[in-house]
């Protein structure tokens, strides 16, 4: 008798390790990449996270809308230094005719702190995240979305892609967005290019990147 208790004992163990490894998030370093951490401002903390080798170039800016600081937006950019650096500012701007391959880090300018997190809101922010991102032409369609947690965070992610006609580009988008102290920061993925862009692997591969975000300091 006490030996099949044993036997069934090691079964549920078996079987809740098995569970536990499929909601674990993979958060291994990416081939050809590098890991780096960034200081926000406002004393918001610090990201670390993945991002490629080939990205050898950061800058950061506040992007000023004619609303005032309510609506500024404190933006962190990392590409290559291959690419022409452009900043988005104002409430109307116009992406010029340019490749583009970088991860940009967004967030309000404006924070009215909170001591907690209402989690039971989290599909009422997913829902509504992506109603501010097919707002915007540039962002295109809606491929795939979902809620992850990463690192005992959890995150919006959506995948988008389309293609300009104007310019002839194609172009695709992964955003991974959380909250500190009860407001958003997004983790914008972007690539555009003249020739047809498997979307798939840029999914995947910002996907990698986006599940080795972690947040330092923040609530």
């Amino acid at each position: 008798m006490y030996g099949n208790q044993l036997k069934i004992i090691g079964i549920l163990l078996l079987f809740s390790c098995r569970d536990k490894a499929k909601n674990e998030t993979a958060t291994a370093i990416p081939v050809n990449s590098r890991f780096v951490t960034t200081t926000l401002r406002d004393s918001l903390g610090k990201v670390s996270f993945s991002i490629p080798d080939r990205y050898d170039t950061s800058f950061s800016w506040t992007n000023r809308s004619d609303c005032g600081k309510p609506c500024d937006q404190e933006q962190y950019r990392f590409q290559s230094k291959s690419f022409p650096i452009f900043k988005e500012s104002g409430f109307f701007y116009d992406i010029p005719n340019i490749s583009i391959d970088q991860f940009t880090i967004i967030h309000s300018s404006y924070f009215p702190f909170h001591s907690r997190s209402d989690t039971s809101k989290r599909f009422l922010r997913h829902e509504a995240f992506i109603g501010d991102l097919t707002s915007n032409l540039y962002n295109g369609k809606v491929k795939f979305d979902t809620i992850e947690k990463i690192n005992d965070r959890y995150f919006s992610i959506v995948c988008m892609a389309g293609f300009d006609s104007a310019r002839q580009k194609y172009f695709t988008k992964l955003v991974a967005v959380t909250t500190i102290k009860g407001n958003e920061i997004e983790f914008h993925y972007d690539s555009s290019s003249k020739e047809i862009i498997n979307e798939k692997d840029f999914f995947d591969r910002s996907k990698e990147f986006a599940r080795t975000i972690s947040i330092g300091n923040g609530i």
